[in-house]
Formats: C-alpha cells, structure tokens, sequence
C-alpha cells in the first residue's frame, strides 16, 4: 500500500508545473544570472605587467646598477616580470605616454625621475620600485665611502638581496572565492523553497480548506501513514532538484561545492529535508488560506536567505558579527554556512555542527506541523 500510494503521489508532484518551475526552473536562473554578474569578479585583481619607456640617452647607458635593476624584474619569461620595457627616445616616450601606451617614463637627466600621465595603482607601483632602486643605491654609495675595503667582500650582493620572512601557507584546500556565498546562498533558498511542497501537502490533508482535503480525511488510511507518504515523495522529488542545481552551478558554471560528493550529498539532503518541513509547519500553524501561507513562505524565505548574504554577502557577515544568535536561528544561514565549510576546511566540525542544526530545525517543525493535523477534527465532511 505505501508504495502505491508513494508512487501516484510522485506522478502528481510531478506533473504540477508551476510547483516545478519556482523549484527547479527558477533557481536555474538566478543561477545563470549570478554567473553572468560575478563572471569577473574574481579577475578584477589579476595582475598585468606594467608598460614603462625607458629614455635611452647616455646617461642611461651608463648606469649599469639600473640596467640590471630593470632586466631583473622584467621580460617574459621570468616569473617576477613587473614592467614591460620599451627603450626609446624621450620624444617618442612622451608620444606613447599621451597615447596611454605606457604608464609612464624613466628618465635619467642624470638624477633618476619619473614621468607619469595619471596617478593610480601602476604608477604606485613605479614610483616604489624606483623610491627602493634610490634608497639600495644611495646606502651603497655611503657605506663605501666609509669603508671602501667591503666592494671587495661582496657587499654589491649582500645589499641586493631580498630576504623575505614571511611564507604563505593556504588556509583552505581551494582559492578564496567570495563569489560562492551566492551560490551558496541560492542553494539555502532552493531548499527552502521545497517548502512549497510541504505546504500543498498540508493544504491537501486539510479538509475545511478543499475537497481533496475532505476525500483524503475519509480515505481509510492512517493520517500519520499519508504525511509520511507525501513528505517522502516531496523529499524525493526535492532531492532531486537540489543535485541538478548543484551539478549546473559546479559543472556547468564551475563553483565549487567542496570535496566529497557524500557530504555534499548530506547537507543537501538535510537542507531538503528541513525546508519540506518548515513548509508543512506553515501550513499546518497558520489558520487562514492558502494565499497567506504561500506569502507567508515566500516573505520568511526571502528574509532569511537576505541575511544569509544572498543578495549582499556583507549582510552575513554583519548579521554574523552583531548578532551571532540570529544567524544560528537561520535556517538558511545554516545551509550557506554548512557549504562554505564544506569548501574552506572539508567534513569540519563547523560543517557537521551546521547539518545537525538544520535536521533539528526539521525535526522540529515536522512534529509542530504532525501535532497541529492531529488535533484537528471536523463536526462534518
């Protein structure tokens, strides 16, 4: 029996279109467009080289230290390459700076100068390497002139090097890409829109608000046996839905959800779980018709997946920070968080603490929503 009934209550979600579209088809789309808007966000930061003229005069031809400065941090095949060079005249430098071809000029008259168009992040950039260039040549200059006798113990090298104390080490087995909270976030309002499920089967075992509600009250069959049913067909078919969303926006798009396809697996099951669920409690709590609880869905959802960061990923953070107790009552913070920790640190404690808040908020609201359906009773059908 709980297989015929399962299998025609998964033939009858799936044939509801618009249920389909606002689970399935619309989050597509949010997704596409959020794909379309963060594209380059995650290039804005690139680094270029930095097209600079050098004024090719004797002065110039004469200062090896400088000559060699420039070729160490430039050309193609080296790894620090900072400028790209163009040895020219001063004339022809000028027509390329006015012709925005290069950032700007080094020109040695015979003290070192620095002629820029505009101020800005290469022109930064210029100016220090030529400030530190200055300051190492300067400092030679005056310690051999108290100490001649150290040109002979290498000093040249001693000064030139650069000694960093500082090593990067990852924090996270992927790339800081802050673009996925929206992602992420998008995946907390899918689950949560699985709330629609929820509600239309509590809508649909409620007799005084429509005649499927009246036969299916008379239908000789435990009500805690149809809830079961329909919840599981709902979860199902839900299910389902999260797993071609997440597959579009990871192989599709190429947001990463993390590693191990179990645990995304879990937290996605468990986010599809608890949006059925606080759906079914809407229905089932609120005494009015099926408008308002649809508004009521649809208004709480997209509150709670604004605080997530979905719309802003700063909102989050914010909430986060000054108020950490909201964001642990949010159910869909819950979900955004569970998958950024996920991607950052893997099967984390952050991450199992996530998913077991979010199968108690389940629990939760499906024994709110069964305990309200079992006291209600009807004079006549």
């Amino acid at each position: 029996m709980i297989a015929h009934l399962l299998q025609y209550r998964l033939k009858c979600f799936l044939k509801d279109r618009q249920m389909l579209f606002w689970t399935l088809a619309f989050p597509l789309l949010l997704a596409t467009l959020f794909n379309l808007a963060f594209a380059n966000l995650s290039s804005i930061d690139t680094f270029f080289q930095i097209p600079v003229a050098i004024v090719d005069n004797d002065a110039y031809r004469q200062n090896a230290p400088l000559q060699s400065a420039l070729a160490a941090v430039s050309g193609q095949t080296s790894e620090n390459s900072l400028f790209e060079l163009t040895l020219t005249t001063e004339a022809h430098a000028r027509e390329l700076m006015d012709q925005n071809l290069v950032e700007g000029i080094i020109l040695l008259d015979p003290d070192l100068h620095l002629l820029v168009k505009k101020s800005g992040l290469p022109a930064t950039i210029l100016k220090s390497f030529l400030d530190d260039y200055k300051q190492t040549d300067q400092a030679i200059h005056d310690i051999l002139e108290s100490n001649p006798d150290l040109v002979h113990e290498q000093l040249l090298p001693m000064v030139a090097a650069r000694l960093d104390y500082l090593a990067v080490q990852p924090i996270s087995k992927h790339d800081l890409n802050s673009t996925v909270i929206y992602f992420y976030a998008l995946m907390a309002m899918t689950a949560l829109y699985g709330g629609f499920w929820g509600l239309r089967i509590v809508n649909e075992n409620q007799a005084n608000l429509s005649t499927l509600g009246a036969r299916v009250s008379v239908a000789p069959v435990h009500k805690l046996v149809r809830l079961l049913v329909d919840i599981g067909a709902a979860l199902m078919i839900q299910f389902a839905i999260i797993l071609l969303v997440i597959a579009y926006i990871q192989l599709i798009l190429g947001y990463s959800f993390g590693t191990g396809l179990g645990w995304i697996l879990l937290a996605a099951g468990t986010a599809c779980f608890m949006g059925i669920a606080y759906g079914a409690c809407i229905g089932a709590i609120v005494p009015t018709g099926e408008g308002i609880k649809t508004g009521i869905l649809i208004g709480s959802t997209m509150i709670m997946t604004f605080l997530s960061g979905m719309m802003y990923q700063g909102v989050k953070y914010a909430v986060t920070q000054t108020v950490p107790a909201l964001a642990w009552l949010n159910p869909a913070n819950l979900i955004t968080d569970a998958f950024l920790a996920l991607y950052y640190d893997g099967a984390s404690p952050r991450y199992f603490l996530n998913v077991g808040l979010l199968l108690a908020f389940g629990l939760i609201f499906s024994l709110l929503a069964f305990a309200t359906l079992r006291r209600q009773r009807y004079a006549s059908l």
